[in-house]
């Protein structure tokens, strides 16, 4: 079960002072009938007390008070199964993940940057498939291609540098990944959007950017990194204390390899942009760079959502408030026989 607004589950905590004023009206209530008349009087005026009635009263209106808290918070419970059919492309995004990607040249750092660019992208309205494939040594597939931008973002916050199986970076093996789960398709654009600093560990990516054009899969790359400078890539030791990644000694400056990353999206007939030093692209936005693809019908997966339940949880409380409007707080008078 999931609320919707989990915060007003807070008023739960009000419920044992309405208990205290429940029992505390009930006393009250007993003391005044008593200082009204003397109990053998009152016996003759008034229909008889009842020991469970004023408590069982008091509990309905607790339960009912619950009942209605909890659809207050939208209770959300079952699956119900949803399948929509609209016009998008295929676009599968790879995230260099690698520990050189954690450099600072491109404020808060390159990954961060990475993430933003690749939340921007899951804001186009357009109905296009989005797969993600995290890689550094090694490519992983963290989300395939589908239509729902709330799970991508949420797989987009969990990438790390720690989520893949072995460091390094290779670009040539992501690409070839990439296409092995992009099926072609005819009636509509495939392209893959590469977000990296453009290091590589000889994984041959022009040759597997040659394959995709052979395939009409274009490639967009996003260079990420000072091309000149460079920066020292932050690491943290087993205490925890934090400094720059060492090499023989000295520390490691990386650099973004600008230029294989054009080469790549030239030779697929793509677009290569580079991201500033404060994160923004220097160049087309998303919609000017993937606006040109082609788009068909796209009959998109099947996603599982929670259903509403609050009618429930209200009707429940209104039927306990209800049977407490109904019982008597008093036991009926039995008539009396007369000879």
């Amino acid at each position: 079960m999931h609320f919707a607004n989990p915060h007003l589950l807070f008023a739960l905590g009000a419920l044992p002072v309405v208990a205290w004023l429940l029992a505390r009206a009930e006393r009250r209530r007993v003391a005044a009938a008593m200082r009204f008349a003397h109990p053998a009087t009152l016996g003759r005026l008034m229909a008889p007390g009842s020991s469970w009635r004023p408590w069982v009263k008091a509990a309905l209106v607790l339960v009912g008070v619950v009942c209605l808290i909890a659809a207050s918070a939208r209770p959300r419970f079952g699956m119900s199964l949803e399948e929509t059919v609209g016009q998008g492309a295929e676009v599968m995004v790879l995230v260099d993940v690698s520990r050189s990607m954690l450099a600072g040249d491109v404020a808060p750092s390159r990954l961060d940057a990475a993430k933003a660019h690749v939340r921007d992208l899951l804001r186009e309205p357009r109905g296009d498939r989005i797969g993600l494939i995290a890689f550094a040594g090694q490519p992983a597939i963290k989300a395939p291609l589908t239509a729902d931008r709330g799970f991508l973002r949420e797989v987009l916050e969990d990438l790390d540098p720690r989520g893949v199986p072995r460091g390094g970076t290779r670009i040539g093996d992501a690409i070839r990944q990439a296409l092995a789960f992009m099926p072609p398709v005819a009636d509509r654009d495939q392209a893959i959007v590469l977000i990296s600093d453009g290091e590589d560990h000889d994984s041959l990516p022009l040759e597997a950017a040659r394959q995709a054009a052979q395939r009409n899969v274009r490639i967009f790359t996003v260079v990420l990194g000072d091309p000149r400078t460079g920066a020292r890539i932050p690491r943290e030791d087993g205490t925890g204390a934090r400094g720059y990644l060492l090499y023989e000694g000295r520390e490691v400056w990386s650099k973004a390899n600008e230029t294989l990353l054009r080469e790549i999206a030239a030779a697929t007939g793509g677009v290569c942009v580079v991201g500033g030093a404060d994160g923004q692209l220097q160049g087309p936005a998303w919609n000017e760079l993937l606006g040109s693809l082609q788009r068909g019908e796209v009959r998109q997966q099947r996603r599982l959502r929670y259903a509403e339940q609050f009618q429930w949880f209200v009707a429940a409380g209104l039927l306990f408030l209800a049977i407490d409007f109904v019982i008597p707080r008093h036991a009926p008078r039995r008539k009396e026989l007369r000879p």
